[in-house]
């Protein structure tokens, strides 16, 4: 998209000698992805409109003007001299787009005499720029009066234009969008980017051990699981009472999005567990995005999210579900023939260790969220007697 930035001169015949006339100002597009790769400072000039990229065709006609700027990388972006800028195999040109062209004149012009160094037209940069042009000097001719105050008329107008396109917070309106988990979808309670395990300090108790936290809060009595998450304890060094254990409680779910032109977002959720929070976020511009996350801890069933972003909202509904393995043991002989009543052993993953007995088939079904690879043994058979046969 190209901009252009016309410069204004009065027509007047009074003035025998016209002001040069600078050519027309044409600004290069820049893609967002270009946008991106330069650094934050450059990127906010350009994204606030305060500097546009030149067209490296008028990169050489503006190259001694004052208010052009030229940058280039090296190992990384820096503002340079044209002759640097000129070398660099990556390098930007930029120019402002809103300049002060207050023509101004020292000494005296052939045919009007101008005493001292008198501006033709004085404007303060303030937010009401008409009511800050100065009263014409009293020395000036008629023409140049009139002069004066038709540039004051055309800054007003070129003023009043800046700020109709300049964005201002009030034109964004605040929104919210939750990115995880997506709508609609089902998550298993394992170990994953977005499921994590939940965890919770407990203080032991006179009247409690190892065995009986670990079979309350995971469901298997098993000391290892409570000792694997506390260093300096185990087995032959056990927790004495009034220690603060670190003890593995069920699951956690991380729920993340993106919000903009807000400084908080509100979450609340409901299905087995709910709750609600609010999480502050940085400053920033109202057109740039903040992400936010929050872990909740979850039980299998039917969940729904909403967040709420200075009333901007987004819902989202999902299922949590906890995985179920299944296994099928079937013990035979080198001839086919079943081996019945067969003690076997199943070592889980969290290292407990489930027995049972095959039936008079010489077979067991076993299932259970925890018996993903799971390991098996016999009682009566050493690992080199028995081996994995075809697995259907």
């Amino acid at each position: 998209m190209n901009h252009t930035t016309p410069y204004f001169f009065a027509n007047n015949n009074s003035f025998e000698t016209p002001e040069p006339q600078e050519p027309t100002l044409h600004f290069a597009y820049l893609s967002r992805s270009q946008l991106c790769l330069l650094p934050k400072k450059l990127q906010r000039l350009l994204v606030d409109n305060q500097y546009g990229v030149l067209d490296k065709h008028q990169v050489t006609t503006y190259r001694y003007n004052p208010a052009c700027q030229f940058w280039a990388k090296t190992k990384t972006w820096q503002k340079v001299t044209y002759n640097q800028f000129k070398q660099a195999e990556q390098g930007l040109a930029i120019y402002p787009k809103k300049i002060d062209n207050t023509p101004k004149y020292a000494g005296s012009t052939a045919n009007n005499a101008i005493t001292g160094n008198a501006s033709l037209a004085q404007v303060t940069n303030s937010s009401h720029p008409a009511s800050n042009v100065a009263t014409p000097a009293s020395n000036l001719s008629q023409a140049q009066t009139d002069f004066l105050q038709q540039r004051a008329e055309m800054l007003r107008h070129q003023y009043a234009q800046n700020q109709a396109q300049s964005p201002t917070e009030q034109s964004y309106s605040p929104t919210v969008n939750i990115y995880k988990p997506e709508i609609n979808s089902t998550m298993l309670l394992k170990a994953t980017h977005q499921v994590r395990q939940n965890f919770i300090y407990h203080v032991l108790q006179a009247s409690e051990n190892v065995e009986q936290l670990a079979q309350l809060y995971t469901g298997y009595k098993n000391a290892n699981l409570i000792y694997d998450y506390n260093l300096g304890c185990s087995e032959r060094n056990p927790a004495p009472t009034g220690t603060n254990l670190l003890v593995p409680s069920g699951w956690k779910l991380n729920i993340e999005g993106g919000s903009t032109n807000s400084r908080s977002v509100h979450i609340q959720w409901q299905g087995p567990t709910s709750g609600e929070t609010t999480i502050q976020l940085e400053k920033k511009r109202p057109d740039e995005l903040s992400f936010w996350q929050h872990y909740i801890v979850v039980e299998p069933g039917e969940y729904t999210v909403a967040v709420n972003a200075s009333g901007a909202v987004d819902t989202s509904a999902f299922t949590i579900e906890e995985p179920t393995f299944a296994y099928e043991i079937e013990l035979l002989d080198e001839l086919g023939e079943p081996q019945a009543n067969m003690g076997y052993n199943i070592r889980l993953r969290n290292g407990h260790v489930i027995t049972g007995q095959l039936d008079q088939n010489g077979y067991a079904n076993v299932s259970g969220p925890d018996f993903e690879n799971a390991k098996v043994s016999f009682f009566e058979l050493a690992d080199h007697d028995w081996s994995v046969g075809n697995i259907t």
